[in-house]
């Protein structure tokens, strides 16, 4: 089991009220959602930047955009 840390933040009412609806639509805790959320995000950070990263390299190979590294192209 991993070890959590307790983090409070304030967010826009709006914002709670979002998550109650959707937290009680897909009977998953405001909690639960906010953790995949921030997974969801931080992977994206993390792929930006490394990509912003490489991206100097994998010009200079032929490969000009995200879909031509990650094969994505039809």
């Amino acid at each position: 089991m991993s070890v959590s840390k307790l983090i409070n933040i304030r967010v826009p009412v709006m914002i709670q009220k979002e998550l109650e609806d959707i937290s009680r639509s897909e009977h998953v805790s405001i909690s639960d959602l906010v953790r995949d959320s921030l997974r969801e995000f931080l992977a994206v950070r993390k792929f930006r930047r490394l990509s912003k990263n490489v991206r100097g390299y994998a010009r200079r190979s032929g490969f000009v955009t995200d879909d031509d590294i990650l094969g994505l192209k039809a």
